[in-house]
Formats: structure tokens, C-alpha cells, sequence
């Protein structure tokens, strides 16, 4: 997490004021966004994400964060997935998708991304 919030501050703004690109995904072959951050969203996911916080207080700060990032489209689709107690989508998958955003933003991807 400290890579992600070092390289989020610090990146350069874009034609657009940007300073983070808004990732696409496909989640199970449906088209996603999630929307680029303000800075204020990145202050209260570093600071809710932070170690000194609890297990259970991150996962919070987590769908928080994506219940302000995702565009409205892809947010219905998640948060229908993630509470259908029938729907094999559990929060690892969404821990997954997470990582891969940060590691879109951070500039340092680490893998090809989630196949969930």
C-alpha cells in the first residue's frame, strides 16, 4: 500500500487535471470503471487502509472506497455480485479488482489483472 500512496501523490496531472486514469476491467465479461480519485478519496483510504487500523475497519475502508469510485453502472453490478449470497463474487475477488486498480494507478502493475 505504501508504493500505491507514494506514487499517487506524486504522479503527473494529465491533459484533462487528472492525475490518475480511470481503470477499465472486466468483471465476468461485464465492462467496469472505476473512476480516478480525488485527492481527498486518496487521504481516506491511505488513513483507513493504514496498519494501526483493524482487520475489519479496512475491509470497510475498502468498499467505501469502491462505493465512490466505481461509476454508477459497474458499483450496481458490484455490490448486487458481492451481497447474492448465490454468487460464487466474494470479497477476495474484490480485494483482487482493488489491487489491480492501485497497481494501474501506481504505475507498476504486477500481473495482467483479475480473470474473476
Amino acid at each position: 500500500m505504501r508504493e500505491f500512496t507514494t506514487s499517487a501523490k506524486t504522479a503527473e496531472a494529465t491533459s484533462d487535471g487528472k492525475k490518475l486514469p480511470d481503470v477499465k476491467f472486466k468483471l465476468d465479461k461485464v465492462k467496469m470503471v472505476c473512476r480516478a480519485p480525488k485527492d481527498a478519496q486518496l487521504a481516506y483510504l491511505m488513513a483507513a487502509a493504514s496498519s494501526s487500523r483493524t482487520e475489519a475497519d479496512q475491509v470497510a475502508a475498502v468498499l467505501d472506497f469502491f462505493e465512490q469510485v466505481l461509476d454508477p453502472g459497474s458499483l450496481r453490478v458490484f455490490r448486487k455480485r458481492l451481497l447474492d449470497t448465490g454468487d460464487e463474487f466474494d470479497f477476495s475477488d474484490a480485494m483482487a479488482i482493488f489491487e489491480y486498480v492501485c497497481e494501474e494507478w501506481s504505475g507498476r502493475p504486477t500481473g495482467s489483472g483479475s480473470d474473476s
